[in-house]
């Protein structure tokens, strides 16, 4: 059983890395909307900022800008997601945690501006160094620390409504 477990997690944590360029970040739209839509529901983002700021650099507008288009379209169009933002272990503790979640609402504040998403369609979490994906013992640990995650929260079927929809009647 312990054997099971550890595969289902192994599997929906690598999940992302699958469709994900060779750095585990996605790579377009198209990678994002494989990623947040297969098992796992998760795609990491390398979304760059300027330093201590929730500003999104001019260099991430592309990567921003593929995450608004695959929130727009395809089954992507009507997806609630959840946008968590991440730090590496340089600073205070509660202030990369503060500063995360303002990188997460920078995000979702970009999206409902330049593609019409609805807010409401978006949460916000900040992590800030508490969940790294790898060490941040060098630099490049911590550049791929910094990071957004967009993880679909979307009700995969509400199963009351599929039932009352479902006709019986007409199966036999």
């Amino acid at each position: 059983m312990k054997k099971l477990v550890f595969l289902i997690i192994i599997i929906f944590t690598c999940v992302p890395f699958s469709y994900a360029g060779q750095d585990g970040f996605a790579a377009n739209s198209d990678d994002i909307l494989r990623m947040i839509t297969d098992p796992g529901g998760r795609a990491f983002l390398k979304i760059e900022f300027k330093v201590n700021s929730a500003k999104i650099s001019e260099k991430a507008y592309p990567v921003v800008d593929s995450l608004g288009t695959a929130l727009t379209s395809g089954p992507g169009d009507s997806m609630q997601v959840r946008l968590v933002g991440h730090t590496d272990s340089a600073g205070k503790s509660e202030y990369n945690r503060s500063l995360s979640l303002k990188r997460a609402e920078a995000v979702k504040n970009y999206l409902a501006v330049h593609f019409n998403i609805d807010p409401a369609r978006i949460e916000v979490q900040g992590m800030g160094e508490d969940q790294p994906i790898v060490s941040n013992e060098s630099a490049q640990g911590r550049a791929q620390n910094r990071r957004v995650e967009v993880i679909n929260i979307s009700k995969k079927y509400d199963a009351p409504k599929a039932i009352e929809e479902l006709d019986t009647k007409n199966l036999w």
